[in-house]
């Protein structure tokens, strides 16, 4: 197991230890389907009540969109599943392969001996715990990001064009302008993201922003607000969906103004 974003070392040390225990967990079980292919047209069935054993590729296992943990070769899925209600779902980007096992044997066999019990026992402890350092990890991470929220009045100047900044802004209350070379080419709406661009990437600000009414302002530091792409997928798709929209707005008012003074 591993995740895409950094974690704790302890996290990683439990996942191995996983790892290490899935060969005793399946010793003396029999393979139900050898060489299965896992991908989008044939995904695991939570219903089947089997388990399965990552050969080739990996296993994203998310919940509500978001991911939780990445399963590689040599790791067991769907165990969980065998006495409770699966509440997460496993997804892949290609082709993963498995071994299949049926999970009424795989219980039946740890019931029946105790050295298989009390492995079992260490593999789900080790999975939950690291589940629980994850949880807390992310927690701590999230309790740390403390944006500033900033209120500006009518005519003040958020964004000046040309500096530098390392500041993104959502408006959570009022209007504002977006001007370029002392021409206004557009607006940003309430729950927008702006100033995202040149904070992401250490570059000069391409547009002035001016409050044109008293608004509020929640303000995050470029290296906060990378965290949180990281770990918030809607965040980064909103960011996408305002700058698309500014840009779309700002050539078409660049457009007529460009045909005004001709």
């Amino acid at each position: 197991m591993y995740h895409n974003l950094e974690v704790p070392e302890t996290c990683k040390s439990l996942w191995h230890e996983c790892e290490l225990l899935v060969p005793d967990l399946l010793a003396g079980c029999t393979v139900k389907s050898k060489g299965r292919i896992i991908d989008s047209g044939n995904p695991i069935d939570f219903q089947s009540k089997s388990i399965y054993l990552i050969t080739q590729g990996d296993i994203y296992e998310t919940f509500d969109g978001q991911q939780i943990v990445i399963h590689e070769e040599g790791d067991l899925v769907n165990a969980d599943a065998l006495s409770h209600l699966k509440l997460t779902v496993y997804e892949t980007d290609f082709p993963a392969t498995v071994d299949e096992y049926d999970g009424q044997e795989f219980i039946d066999a740890i019931a029946a001996d105790e050295t298989k019990f009390q492995i079992w026992s260490q593999y789900l402890s080790c999975l939950s715990q690291s589940y629980q350092l994850l949880m807390a990890h992310f927690s701590r991470q999230d309790t740390d990001y403390l944006p500033e929220t900033r209120q500006y009045k009518k005519d003040d100047i958020i964004i000046r064009e040309g500096t530098e900044g390392d500041e993104v802004f959502t408006l959570l209350r009022g209007t504002v302008k977006v001007m370029s070379n002392n021409e206004e080419v557009g607006e940003i709406k309430k729950d927008e993201i702006f100033g995202a661009l040149a904070a992401l990437t250490n570059t000069t600000r391409t547009a002035t922003i001016i409050a044109t009414s008293d608004c509020d302002t929640l303000v995050a530091k470029s290296e906060n607000f990378r965290s949180i792409l990281d770990t918030r997928p809607d965040i980064a798709q909103k960011l996408l969906q305002d700058m698309a929209r500014t840009i779309v707005s700002g050539n078409e008012r660049i457009i007529e103004l460009s045909k005004d003074k001709t």
